[in-house]
């Protein structure tokens, strides 16, 4: 996850740490959302992923309250994350570009059929791949 990282720092300006953070977010609405057996297949070729999906998934998500509410069902997984995103202080054009940069990485890591597999099950976000 480090390389991945370092791409989002170079490409987004963001600090290491609030990068580590959005990846986190992404990949937990991957985990998430996603086909159970192919994101297990995804994990599996992405050292660190599992880990930085757990470590950032549950910021606000599973604690009730309006983002809570959201976050269950109104308006979705992919809506949920970019919100969550946007607390986290990422611009639209960062959330595009740490979008872009994730894709890839997991092309480069997994294949893209494996990829596509799995964004098309996440519903929103087939269409990016």
């Amino acid at each position: 996850m480090d390389e991945l990282i370092s791409r989002v720092v170079m490409a987004t300006k963001l600090d290491a740490d609030r990068a580590e953070r959005a990846i986190g977010i992404m990949l937990n609405l991957v985990k998430t959302q996603g086909d159970q057996t192919k994101v297990a297949e995804l994990f599996s070729m992405l050292p660190g992923a599992e880990k930085l999906a757990d470590r950032y998934g549950s910021d606000g998500a599973s604690k009730g309250g309006l983002l809570g509410m959201l976050a269950g069902g109104m308006m979705g997984g992919p809506l949920a994350a970019v919100s969550k995103l946007s607390a986290a202080g990422l611009s639209m054009d960062q959330i595009k570009m740490l979008g872009t940069i994730t894709l890839d990485y997991a092309k480069e890591r997994a294949g893209s059929e494996l990829v596509k597999q799995v964004a098309g099950s996440i519903p929103g976000l087939s269409g990016y791949v």
